[in-house]
């Protein structure tokens, strides 16, 4: 189970052929200095999103002359492809990150990768418990392997805490603004669509009229009356 050429190069601690890795969330693992100098694990997600998204380096290749900041590290990690392989051993975060500065490579997307090769994963609670962050994460994981629960008498209150919404009145007069909002879109574009499609309708009965196909009506009142199955039926006919 090798994510690319085999290697027995010892890198973690130990080195007898066991893969051990902490997974943690990018704040933790992060190694791109202008990145991590945000004010928090949001932040740090949105500033690591915004030069690793697939649209961000897609218009970086594309348009040059733009200079669109990506992250090295994660270029790095791209461009190694099937060649992204760890050494055995056991490693925490420091060592993860140490290691990715001597590869160039991005640790937190590395770890991502090998966790499905991997031997042992250490991981917080909700990267299993939090349906959210489990369908990316514990999700891959083989269906033979055991799950060791570290100070299982936390379980409950962090089940409790992933599957609760708190809300309060300002958020639910935000939500009632918004369904305001989203219900006067729908009717406005429902407008529009039945005035295009009324369009492309007389533009498609005129064209029959225009072709022979159609006896033109008596009058414009006529026009608007001809059925559009009708229509439809003809032309399969035809």
């Amino acid at each position: 189970r090798s994510m690319g050429p085999a290697t027995t190069t010892r890198g973690g601690a130990g080195g007898s052929g066991v893969l051990a890795l902490c997974l943690s969330s990018r704040r933790n693992m992060c190694i791109n200095d202008r990145v991590v100098r945000e004010s928090d694990r949001e932040a740090v997600d949105s500033a690591c999103r915004s030069r690793t998204a697939s649209w961000v380096l897609e218009r970086a290749t594309q348009h040059p002359e733009l200079s669109i900041e990506t992250c090295p590290y994660f270029d790095n990690f791209q461009a190694a492809g099937e060649a992204t392989t760890m050494p055995s051993g056991v490693y925490d975060l420091e060592e993860l990150k140490q290691w990715g500065k001597t590869r160039g490579w991005c640790p937190y997307f590395t770890a991502r990768k090998a966790l499905n090769h991997a031997n042992i994963l250490i991981f917080n609670y909700q990267y299993m418990l939090d349906p959210k962050v489990a369908k990316m994460v514990s999700a891959e994981l083989e269906a033979e392997s055991i799950v060791v629960f570290d100070e299982a008498h936390n379980i409950d209150s962090v089940c409790i805490e992933a599957l609760s919404v708190t809300l309060n009145e300002r958020k639910l007069d935000q939500a009632t603004r918004s369904l305001g909002r989203l219900s006067s879109e729908v009717t406005r574009m429902k407008a529009t669509d039945s005035s295009r499609l009324q369009a492309e309708y007389q533009n498609l009965v005129n064209g029959l009229i225009g072709q022979g196909l159609l006896q033109p009506p008596a009058n414009d009142a006529v026009l608007g009356s001809v059925s559009p199955k009708f229509i439809y039926m003809f032309c399969k006919c035809v």
